[in-house]
């Protein structure tokens, strides 16, 4: 695995689809291969899943893709690889899900493809069922191998004219299936006038009882009798004239096969004689097969034995009976027989010459002539025709070397037969060759050079030429004239279909080629910068390491290079791997003697007597040490181990004292947590306001603390804010009511004043809001309230009402000004007045500002202090008080 593989995992793993897709088309990983089943079935992308289908092409891959996938062009690449294969080869164990697929296949040109050339017989009887077409119905009747699928399409065609011409067709192709068009004709024809189809049915049939009636019927002649008859009695409505000729040659044949009565004895008291001796007709039927073939040079012999053999028998029998008499009666005509051909063979032959034996060596050739042949028989009986045709050759070698007078005529017969048979085996093969070689033809034509990576489309095309190689090297045996077994037709088209898939693959490979000359540049430059670098003796440790590191990984890529640089570029690869090792021995030699010496320097820090002066020196000796560098690996970590041994126990004791600090400060820190979350506990307080000077006892005693971690301290400033703020609500909220009460009370006095004018009655005081604690302008109101409400006549608190109602304008005129809101015309000029007023006491007094907060509430202390006012300009001043407040508390908020 390379590091860009490691670092963001291979290609056919990337998030990017169309990188997936280009490195399952190409790559030749093994990892890879191994994963494409998984990518076909798993992938999100369909460009990816089909890449991985044709990649993989494999049957069962393909048939899960076409049954699980909704893609549009996968489905339609499914469909062409299964209908190949539907097409090339048996489903074997697929059979089942072709003809599921097969459902799926619509009804065209792709449906009669698998009726005509389906290599299972059950799925192109399946796609034969979807297809109406007579005339094609027609053709595959005359087409099909299998004798149930072709009656099975017979009896789905009802147009005469289609029987008429596949019966025309298969008059000498198949009689057996014309004669059952024929019969299917005239099951058609039985209710019309026309009866040429029953006519000829019946003309064949008749000529085939004439032949059994003459004798001339080879096979179970019984069974043909039968069956003459079943057929005929199938038939409706015979002409007479042929009928009579069928039933006297039936006649005829019956009376063949029925045996002659034999003469009836006289009935006898003797008990009737039993079967003949079995011996006597083995040896009677013996005498009869030797009698049905030509006499030979054994037949006197053989002869000779057989009469020795019956003669022992009969004497051996104690009383023979009439069938043993009438067996030796038959023995002894057949015997005579044979006696008067062997007698007339030597009449015809002369008298041979004196003939002083066969040598040795003409015994020894004969026996290896006959041992040649009994190997050609075995080899043609097992089908082995190299083996054949060696023996043959042999024994034609040893027949020919047998002197002429030596020579058997049943040698020659024999051999002549033999070859006869290799010649037929060998016409077989050769059909057979060129069909496959057909094939391969397909095979060529079928490879996707546009998908497929260059290499797989060379390495198919090597494997489809050794195929084709392997073909003919088995077809053109030792001794045949003819180099190439092909046709040159045939070859001619496998070498174009071989070169239109090189073409597609060929500028890729001269891409790659160009690219591996560019790499073997590269290489020849980084070795030639790698011999300097390992002869230099000033190159560092990590920089020779780097370049050994990419010297084995130029040998692990070797394959970048063109093929006949390969082996001189592993050689300088290894050459400066040893260079490069020999310089790394010199500079670990080198490290180890520093690191010798920081050891004993290590080992005299055992006898300093001030530990800090120690601590000092080892930390110092640890820097020498990582700047000595790194040796080999095992002599460096023993070394280590020896620096390690005098400076460890100086470390150890520093860790304990850190230790002890962090003790202190974990209490420390504990301190701090525990007042964090006491400052935590009075968030939550009933009363905030209650709790204030405690919040302010823990602030003073946090702060006493001088190092304090920021989380921390963060933690207790977010508690204090929150109390605060929970404080400041609580004085807030009680502000609010108190403002709420005297507004109350405003209204109140607001009210009195209105029904003292109306002449109306006056609340009682238990109506009246209660006392507030401690507020002088509650009790300054409340005692105006009291005047108001005992007052009887109008007239003697106008003028008081009346200053009031002065103070309030005023009050709302600054509140105008304070607020930024326009007074109305007739205020102007008081506006102006009061801003002149205020400007020059600013100025006299020299004083800091009050902020807005502190100006409102004195304007709404002064407010409230006016009440009542005057009943006309009460609403008016209102609104306008109420206008500018809402404005002041938007701006004091904001």
């Amino acid at each position: 695995m390379t590091l860009k593989e490691r670092l963001f995992g291979p290609p056919w793993e990337n998030k990017d689809a169309a990188i997936r897709a280009r490195s399952v088309a190409s790559e030749t990983d093994r990892r890879l291969l191994a994963q494409l089943p998984k990518i076909a079935a798993e992938d999100q992308d369909p460009a990816v899943r089909l890449a991985a289908l044709r990649r993989l092409a494999d049957e069962a891959a393909w048939l899960d893709a076409r049954s699980r996938d909704r893609d549009s062009n996968i489905l339609a690449a499914a469909d062409q690889f299964l209908l190949r294969a539907a097409c090339r080869e048996p489903a074997g164990e697929h059979l089942e899900r072709r003809l599921a697929w097969l459902e799926h296949v619509g009804a065209g040109e792709s449906l009669r493809r698998i009726a005509a050339s389906g290599a299972d017989p059950e799925l192109r009887k399946a796609a034969l069922e979807r297809i109406d077409s007579p005339g094609f119905l027609g053709d595959r009747v005359i087409g099909e191998s299998d004798d149930a699928i072709a009656d099975h399409i017979l009896a789905r065609i009802d147009q005469v004219s289609t029987l008429k011409r596949i019966a025309g067709e298969l008059r000498k192709s198949h009689k057996q299936r014309q004669q059952a068009v024929i019969q299917r004709l005239a099951a058609l024809e039985g209710d019309s006038e026309e009866h040429d189809a029953r006519d000829e049915l019946a003309a064949a049939l008749i000529s085939r009882a004439e032949k059994l009636a003459r004798g001339a019927f080879i096979g179970d002649r019984k069974t043909e009798v039968e069956r003459l008859k079943a057929q005929w009695s199938q038939m409706t409505d015979p002409d007479a004239a042929l009928a009579r000729r069928f039933e006297g040659a039936i006649r005829i044949a019956e009376r063949a096969l029925s045996p002659r009565p034999a003469d009836t004895p006289e009935p006898s008291d003797e008990p009737a004689p039993g079967a003949a001796d079995a011996e006597l007709e083995r040896l009677s039927g013996q005498a009869q097969q030797m009698a049905a073939q030509p006499a030979g040079e054994r037949t006197a012999a053989a002869l000779a034995q057989m009469l020795s053999a019956f003669d022992r028998r009969w004497n051996a029998l104690r009383s023979p009976g009439p069938s043993d008499r009438a067996v030796r009666e038959r023995f002894q005509a057949l015997v005579g027989e044979l006696q008067a051909r062997l007698e007339l063979q030597r009449q015809r032959k002369p008298e041979p010459k004196a003939d002083p034996g066969p040598s040795q060596a003409q015994a020894d050739q004969v026996r290896a002539l006959q041992e040649a042949l009994e190997r050609a028989e075995q080899a043609l009986a097992s089908g082995d025709i190299a083996a054949a045709h060696e023996a043959i050759g042999t024994a034609r070698r040893l027949h020919d070397r047998t002197p002429q007078k030596g020579r058997s005529d049943r040698t020659g017969s024999r051999m002549a037969r033999m070859a006869g048979k290799l010649k037929e085996m060998r016409d077989w093969q050769h059909w057979s060759n060129n069909e496959l070689r057909e094939r391969l033809i397909e095979r060529v034509g079928e490879i996707d050079a546009e998908n497929l990576h260059p290499d797989a489309v060379t390495d198919r095309l090597k494997e489809l030429r050794q195929r084709w190689k392997e073909l003919d090297e088995h077809e053109v045996l030792p001794g045949d004239k003819r180099r190439f077994a092909a046709p040159k037709g045939q070859w001619r088209r496998f070498q174009r279909a071989c070169k239109e898939a090189f073409d597609a693959a060929k500028p890729y490979l001269e891409k790659r080629s160009e690219v591996r000359e560019q790499s073997l540049q590269e290489l020849q430059q980084f070795l030639d910068d790698a011999r300097c670098v390992a002869a230099d003796e000033s190159s560092s440790r990590d920089k020779l390491i780097r370049y050994q590191r990419a010297a084995r990984e130029g040998i692990r890529n070797l394959d970048a290079l063109p093929p006949k640089a390969r082996g001189k570029a592993a050689s300088a690869l290894r050459e400066l791997m040893d260079a490069i090792s020999a310089a790394l021995d010199r500079h670990f030699d080198v490290v180890e003697n520093e690191k010798r010496r920081l050891v004993a320097e290590s080992r005299k820090l055992a006898h300093e007597k001030d530990r800090a002066v120690a601590i000092d020196r080892a930390k110092a000796l640890q820097a020498e040490w990582k700047k000595a560098g790194r040796g080999r690996r095992k002599t460096d970590d023993q070394l280590w181990n020896e620096f390690r041994e005098p400076i460890d126990p100086l470390f150890e004791e520093l860790r304990h004292v850190r230790d002890e600090r962090r003790q202190a400060e974990h209490q420390h820190t504990e301190v701090l947590k525990d007042l964090c979350t006491r400052a935590e506990a009075l968030v939550d307080a009933e009363d905030p306001e209650s709790v204030a000077g405690q919040v302010t006892g823990l602030e003073e005693e946090f702060q006493q603390h001088t190092t304090v971690p920021p989380a921390l301290r963060n933690r207790f400033q977010q508690a204090l804010d929150r109390c605060r703020t929970r404080i400041r609500e609580a004085r807030d909220a009680r502000a609010r009511a108190r403002i709420g009460h005297l507004v109350a009370l405003g209204e109140h006095l607001q009210s009195a004043w209105e029904r003292l004018l109306a002449g109306q009655a006056q609340p009682s005081p238990e109506a009246l809001p209660g006392d507030a604690d401690d507020d002088a302008l509650d009790k300054r109101l409340r005692e105006r309230l009291e005047r108001f409400l005992t007052a009887s006549d109008p007239d003697e608190l106008r003028a008081e009402v009346e200053r009031l109602t002065g103070l309030a304008h005023q009050v709302v005129i600054e509140m105008e000004c304070l607020s930024g809101v326009e007074s109305p015309d007739q205020d102007r000029q008081l506006r102006m007045d009061y801003q002149i007023s205020r400007l020059s006491n600013r100025l006299g007094e020299g004083g800091p500002r009050a902020d807005l907060d502190t100006e409102r509430s004195e304007l709404q202390r002064r407010w409230l202090e006016s009440f009542p006012h005057d009943r006309g300009p009460h609403s008016g001043l209102k609104k306008r008080f109420e206008k500018a407040d809402k404005i002041l508390n938007k701006m004091a908020s904001g």
